[in-house]
């Protein structure tokens, strides 16, 4: 019997789902669009605490349906939320963790800059069973082979030329982008037009998934 494929799934954003036949996580679901089902969900991930990546009132109906939510330690501070800080299970770099029937290697440490004085939240980035890195809003550090990296396209602290160098480093398989969700046609043109030329920087391939598209991590992978 073939075994299902691992699969992202776009929701809004920098949202996407991780599934594999029945184990299913959610990855920054954050309060622009519509929220995701949290449904039959193994876990929640969430890269750092601004609000397009984490929904407090989402994250706090999931620890109160006790669907487990993973993050850096300062979530709950970031977000202003007492029940997430108490309940939210705290995540640092380095860490690996069995997560909703998924293997989970932390890293990261802090979101990109966007200020000269003052740092921004912690900021984790997430591989998922050794094959997909979920970046949040930074570009960290990974010596493993990616198959699938899941990035920023368009964000107020990325350049073009910073994704490209991060891609150089990383050398992927296929880069999915994200964090699109406050573009406007022109904008989505923009950030196309950008995802179109990491194929001659180190990337094998590169898209940008509409919301509800997936792509599946087989032999013979494929948007859909």
């Amino acid at each position: 019997m073939t075994p299902p494929p691992l699969r992202v799934l776009k929701h809004t954003h920098a949202c996407v789902e991780v599934q594999r036949g029945p184990d299913r996580i959610v990855v920054d679901p954050g309060a622009l669009g519509q929220p995701p089902s949290l449904d039959g969900c193994g876990g929640v991930l969430v890269s750092h605490g601004h609000y397009d990546h984490a929904d407090v009132p989402l994250l706090e109906q999931a620890v109160k349906a006790e669907i487990p939510v993973f993050g850096p330690a300062d979530l709950g501070a970031t977000v202003g939320s007492q029940a997430l800080a108490a309940y939210m299970t705290v995540l640092r770099p380095g860490e690996h963790h069995l997560i909703g029937g998924f293997s989970v290697d932390v890293v990261g440490g802090r979101h990109a800059a966007v200020h000269p004085e003052h740092p921004g939240p912690e900021n984790l980035g997430y591989m998922i069973d050794g094959r997909i890195l979920i970046t949040g809003d930074e570009h960290p550090h990974v010596d493993a082979a990616v198959d699938v990296l899941v990035t920023p396209v368009d964000a107020p602290w990325l350049r073009a030329v910073d994704l490209i160098d991060f891609v150089r480093r990383v050398e992927p398989g296929t880069v999915i982008g994200v964090h699109d969700g406050l573009l406007n046609d022109a904008g989505l043109a923009v950030a196309d037009a950008v995802l179109t030329s990491l194929p001659r920087e180190g990337a094998d391939a590169a898209v940008r998934l509409a919301i509800g598209d997936y792509y599946d991590l087989s032999p013979g992978a494929a948007v859909r």
